[in-house]
């Protein structure tokens, strides 16, 4: 193994242990690295906090508690996007039937403006785009209906 293969590998060990809390690898200073990821996870969870203040808000004390496991298991995109990411953490509560109420309107509004691509990225939607869901609890469609130049009715 060549020294810049030797490099890449120990660098893309690091990213792993910096994103998502991979075991450090041999030469670099283990608390020093571990106080890295802390403070990542940290700045990421802040990031999602302000993008989403209603996300933030409907979870109250309970959202530090569930984002940082969450953000653990997922690591960051290349581009980090606090929208895009709140988004994926609001989806995979709605699967685990976590989701307040109240942030069925909130996902509805960003579903009809934007749409995530298989890499995480966010993209503008263009034209017309209609949401429809069904409400868990209520068993009522809604609907929001996204215009040209961004507008969303429900």
């Amino acid at each position: 193994m060549t020294a810049r293969e030797r490099l890449a590998q120990a660098q893309a060990e690091l990213v792993k242990a910096l994103g998502v809390g991979a075991p450090v690898p041999s030469g670099f200073d283990t608390a020093r690295v571990l106080a890295a990821s802390e403070s990542l996870l940290h700045k990421r969870r802040r990031g999602v906090e302000r993008a989403w203040p209603s996300l933030a808000a409907a979870l109250g004390t309970d959202f530090r508690a569930r984002f940082e496991p969450w953000a653990r298991a997922h690591p960051m995109s290349v581009e980090p996007d606090s929208l895009a990411e709140g988004r994926r953490f609001a989806a995979s509560l709605q699967e685990e039937g976590r989701l307040p109420p109240s942030m069925s309107g909130v996902l509805m509004d960003f579903d009809a403006r934007w749409r995530l691509t298989s890499a995480g990225e966010r993209v503008r939607r263009r034209g017309f785009w209609l949401v429809v869901r069904r409400g868990v609890t209520t068993r009522r469609f809604r609907v929001a209906l996204r215009l040209p130049g961004g507008r969303v009715l429900r």
